[in-house]
């Protein structure tokens, strides 16, 4: 039975292939195809092309989700709120509306916390996780990813 490193591997080296399909396409120029040669009078090349548009959308995200597992964790800390009301870790890296987070969450469905990512929103008082909103902000655990 392969184990979870393995396959995190063997998604590092897919990673590699997607980054080369989606240059190939020019979907990183233009987030479409629109940068291909296309004879839009050919209903078969219209077909493929709305196909092959589809498949490149759903890999920059698979792209995206195996480059990100793939950056070193540079810092743990837990969020304090700061005095401009975002909350901030130790090294000050900010949190508001939009960010994407990595925090140490529990639920009923998981006997452990465990890490997930989602993003910070705004109910118009304060802060919160999506997926999480009666999860405190303040003082929550975090991780920092390196940026590159």
């Amino acid at each position: 039975m392969a184990n979870l490193q393995t396959v995190f591997a063997e998604a590092v080296k897919l990673e590699r292939d997607i980054s080369r399909f989606l240059k190939v396409s020019t979907y990183p120029d233009y987030d479409d195809l629109s940068g291909l040669d296309i004879d839009f009078s050919d209903g078969e090349q219209l077909l493929l092309l709305d196909e092959l548009w589809r498949v490149a959308d759903k890999l920059a995200d698979v792209q995206e989700c195996i480059a990100y597992l793939s950056r070193p964790v540079t810092e743990t800390s837990r969020l304090r709120k700061g005095t401009a009301g975002k909350y901030r870790t130790a090294k000050g890296h900010f949190y508001d509306c939009s960010s994407n987070i990595e925090a140490l969450v529990t639920d009923e469905y998981h006997a452990v916390p465990y890490w997930t990512r989602t993003t910070v929103e705004h109910d118009g008082e304060d802060y919160y996780l999506v997926g999480y909103k009666g999860l405190p902000m303040n003082g929550l655990r975090v991780r920092v990813r390196s940026t590159t």
